[in-house]
């Protein structure tokens, strides 16, 4: 069994589950989750968890996001993005957009929308009411109340403004569940002309990055060549960023049962200190498998487990 996580890259054309059961097939193992919902318009970075790794995905679907979105200004849609119906158009002359879609206008308007804000999830998303996707009782006519989600915009880059074609390109850094499409609708309503989302692509994930993804057809490939180590990130990795404590004797015994581990049977580096309450590390057994992630409980000077693999 493969555990691990693969840093797929999500073509056009393929919803989140869609890519799941693809990558399924390819690896012929059914344990495989995603980390975050692409809309099929959309793509780019979607790390696959597989395995025990599975574990992780609420994880990772956590982490900070990156993205780079087209808007089409002029328009407005019921999805808020151009697959979707137009709704209403603002038929402003050339010279409206020369003289309004200027860097440093564009900079003071999308500097409003940096920072934690409340934002209404729109009608065709995946989020569930009631037992129910919104996406399902959109395309049923229906429109119901959605309750404003906290998220967080970290930054807005201006990336390109074409004038001709009456677009913009933003580079967006942003918290989890924050909706691309509703900010760029937000930001044409900020402008005064409308707007819907052309294009989105995904350049980030926490530490997954878009130069380091791989495609559906790549990965098959791979797998086929029998090289699927090289692309598989273990499990261990992720948790670089914690510190290592080793166990032996009969708190390996505990930790390969989940078990409190009392730090005086911790093995620990020399220059180990500073450990704080809540401070979470990388439990390794005897054999120096890692094993778990363990919480330090100041309380008790105990370790406690957070997640076991």
């Amino acid at each position: 069994m493969i555990n691990g996580v693969i840093n797929v890259y999500k073509e056009v054309g393929y919803t989140s589950r869609d890519a799941v059961s693809r990558l399924t097939g390819i690896l012929r193992q059914r344990k495989i989750g995603h980390t975050g919902t692409l809309d099929p318009a959309a793509e780019g970075v979607l790390p696959m968890c597989v395995g025990k790794a599975t574990k992780l995905c609420e994880l990772l679907t956590g982490h900070k996001k990156q993205y780079i979105a087209v808007m089409k200004l002029g328009i407005a849609t019921d999805t808020e993005d151009t697959t979707g119906e137009i709704t209403e158009k603002t038929n402003y002359p050339e010279n409206w957009y020369e003289e309004n879609l200027t860097a440093e206008n564009l900079t003071k308007i999308t500097d409003k929308f940096i920072g934690t804000q409340f934002q209404t999830p729109p009608m065709y998303s995946a989020k569930r009411v009631n037992g129910r996707r919104l996406y399902e009782l959109a395309r049923e006519g229906k429109v119901i109340e959605r309750k404003p989600c906290e998220i967080t915009v970290y930054g807005i880059e201006i990336k390109n403004i074409d004038i001709i074609n009456r677009e913009i390109t933003v580079i967006v850094d942003c918290s989890k569940g924050t909706y691309i499409r509703t900010l760029c609708k937000d930001i044409g309503e900020a402008l005064g002309c409308k707007a819907a989302m052309k294009s989105l692509l995904r350049t980030r994930t926490g530490d997954f990055y878009l130069e380091n993804s791989y495609k559906l057809d790549e990965i098959e490939k791979i797998v086929k060549e029998n090289r699927v180590d090289e692309i598989i990130i273990p499990i261990e990795k992720i948790f670089y960023n914690l510190r290592r404590i080793d166990v032996t004797g009969y708190a390996g015994v505990l930790l390969d049962n989940g078990g409190i581990v009392n730090m005086e049977e911790a093995r620990l580096e020399p220059g180990f200190d500073n450990i704080k309450d809540g401070e979470k590390f990388r439990m390794y057994n005897k054999d120096g498998e890692f094993k778990a992630v363990y919480c330090y409980y100041e309380k008790i000077n105990a370790l406690k487990i957070d997640k076991m693999f």
